[in-house]
């Protein structure tokens, strides 16, 4: 068998167990509703929780910046150098979650990898929640650090494995999302804290589905609950709420420099470009000021719970703007997702294994969504039950 054949037996595999992916290509920009194959599709599948990756405000300050400083960053920044715009970046982010520094990154898979990994050796140990998102799980395997996941949300397993190891190495730190991006339920953060504080640890927080969303000015769960001070190391994204790309830690001033000199994914990479960056500055100043985006999602989620809670689906519990209905079997979960978007023109997304560990159509809530939209995806649901 040649390299070729192989990877042909494997795809075959992959599509025999109903477990292969593929596009499904728009044509508008994003919104409510998508152009999918000439038909206006209703989006439940987005990330795009405050609608801002089409938002007028932020399309036209990234033309400005556009016909202004050009496309491309052209390079690392420590090479090509450092951008102003990316400056004024991390000065907003800064600001805006209240800590001394920021430093911003690619993309958030290469914010969790660069900064784990460098932060960390064998001689420290983590403690990561089982359903921690996958570029935690790898920055944790580039990291050789010691590794303890701990049951998900049980606080009783973290304290049991804190109990038992913590003595045994240099700094020992806990990492968890806030909110669960495959199942929507949020990390008993207040009770991580206190775990935090017993046994002197290190706690690195992933807001990437809770900027924008949680508290006063949309910084995240940390500020929701009052624990802001409290979090070591406060890793978000851009490319969710904020509607464009890239990823950020913010922390103490150590911390960022730190970062600066020893992440490789930061070192190596090519700077986010002119239009990410505009974008991102703008999408900041939105959330921290504009909290009627932010009240719009709220009744939005809390309206679609209610009417979701009415359906006789295996609802997974969520406290965010994400809702999972489990299933059994795989093919059937296809089905239903490809049902609702080339019959009833929903796209809700079927996430499979390895993904997770049960199949589930994860739906995803927008402040763009009106009640009538809302309405008509539980009616559509309603006669799969």
């Amino acid at each position: 068998m040649n390299f070729y054949e192989y990877l042909e037996t494997e795809l075959n595999q992959i599509k025999n167990d109903n477990l292969y992916r593929d596009f499904k290509e728009l044509s508008s920009k994003p919104d409510a509703y998508v152009e999918y194959k000439g038909n206006k599709v209703l989006q439940l599948s987005s990330n795009n929780y405050l609608g801002l990756a089409g938002d007028l405000r932020i399309t036209e300050a990234v033309i400005k910046a556009v016909e202004k400083y050009g496309v491309g960053s052209t390079g690392s920044r420590l090479i090509s150098g450092t951008h102003k715009l990316h400056t004024e970046l991390e000065e907003k982010l800064a600001e805006l979650k209240e800590t001394e520094k920021a430093i911003v990154f690619s993309t958030g898979y290469a914010t969790n990898i660069g900064a784990i990994s460098a932060l960390l050796t064998e001689k420290d140990a983590i403690y990561s929640d089982e359903l921690n998102h996958a570029s935690i799980i790898d920055g944790i395997k580039l990291s050789r650090t010691n590794k303890f996941i701990y049951k998900h949300c049980n606080i009783q397993d973290l304290e049991r494995l804190l109990e038992e190891n913590h003595k045994k190495y240099r700094f020992n730190v806990i990492i968890t999302d806030s909110v669960f991006s495959m199942d929507g339920d949020i990390a008993p953060l207040k009770e991580i804290v206190d775990l935090k504080e017993k046994f002197n640890a290190v706690l690195f927080l992933d807001e990437a589905h809770a900027f924008g969303i949680y508290g006063n000015h949309g910084q995240g769960l940390a500020h929701e609950l009052g624990l802001n001070n409290k979090i070591d190391i406060q890793m978000g994204t851009l490319s969710k709420a904020a509607g464009s790309e890239g990823g950020y830690i913010c922390g103490k001033s150590e911390l960022i420099e730190y970062l600066r000199n020893k992440s490789r994914s930061f070192i190596f990479s090519t700077a986010p470009s002119i239009p990410a960056i505009a974008a991102s500055i703008k999408a900041v100043e939105i959330i921290g000021s504009d909290c009627e985006l932010r009240k719009k999602l709220w009744k939005n989620i809390e309206y679609f719970k209610k009417g979701l809670s009415r359906l006789n689906l295996d609802l997974m519990p969520s406290k965010s703007a994400i809702f999972c209905i489990k299933f059994d079997d795989i093919e059937k979960t296809l089905q239903i997702s490809n049902d609702l978007l080339e019959k009833h023109h929903i796209m809700a997304s079927c996430i499979r294994p390895p993904t997770v560990k049960t199949p589930r159509i994860r739906l995803c809530t927008m402040a763009l969504h009106t009640k009538q939209d809302l309405d008509y995806v539980l009616e559509k649901l309603s006669l799969f039950y």
